[in-house]
């Protein structure tokens, strides 16, 4: 039987100015490791394949893993559409690939697994990682839900007074067949504000032609909150996520 081919595609070409630090954001240390490192190890964990989209100036901060992943570049910051893009031609030799932000740590092997197995008895197009957020607000897109079925899923800075009211968020963590990511992400295009390319707005494309979009709904949410500032690295460092 032939082994299911899976692919972590790791974003981590932004700037992340919010940082303030004389390094990529992801190689600012939280639990005194680099963020990407927790991610990195995480796949590796679960013999997947990792790919890193990094801006070629900042390649001497990632040398420590060259070793253990592909680099693909976006020297350009044209959004995480677009760095996915860059990494079509890995995608391609693969059956299934996962997407995550270079700045969440805490996204563990379990819950990579977790995933996967999710996906798979769902027979999903896409699955993503979501969570209830009661107690700590972040910027993150909103699933809008009818009758428990996703129909929606909503940028912050796009959404309505009314679907602001949704407690769940999505932090960007995606699961897809391959086929069906590369099919997708040829058409996306840039936002008329800011001219890049956002993944998220795949999710709506797929569901506009009913495809099948699963969340599995995590109890942990704090598992899944991206690092952008110092203060986020402390704040982390304070609730014993690792």
């Amino acid at each position: 039987m032939n082994q299911i081919k899976k692919l972590a595609v790791i974003l981590a070409a932004g700037k992340g100015s919010r940082m303030d630090s004389s390094v990529p954001k992801p190689i600012n240390k939280v639990c005194n490791k680099p963020i990407i490192s927790w991610l990195i190890d995480s796949f590796k964990a679960c013999n997947i394949d990792v790919v890193l989209v990094i801006n070629k100036k900042d390649e001497s901060f990632f040398k420590e893993y060259k070793d253990c992943v592909n680099f693909v570049y976006q020297n350009i910051p044209l959004g995480t559409g677009d760095a996915t893009i860059k990494a079509s031609s890995i995608i391609k030799k693969y059956d299934f690939t996962y997407i995550f932000v270079g700045d969440s740590p805490f996204v563990d092997s379990n819950l990579i697994n977790q995933i996967y197995s999710t996906h798979k008895s769902t027979d999903s197009d896409c699955t993503i990682l979501s969570a209830i957020f009661e107690v700590k607000k972040f910027p993150y897109a909103r699933i809008i839900r009818k009758n428990n079925k996703i129909v929606k899923i909503v940028e912050e800075r796009d959404a309505s007074k009314e679907e602001l009211l949704s407690n769940e968020l999505f932090c960007s963590h995606y699961f897809f067949k391959s086929d069906v990511l590369l099919n997708y992400i040829e058409f996306l295009k840039p936002n008329d504000k800011t001219r890049e390319i956002y993944l998220t707005d795949i999710l709506n494309e797929l569901l506009g032609d009913n495809k099948s979009i699963n969340s599995l709904l995590i109890k942990d949410w704090k598992k899944l909150v991206g690092l952008n500032t110092k203060e986020d690295i402390l704040w982390a460092e304070s609730q014993n996520l690792n």
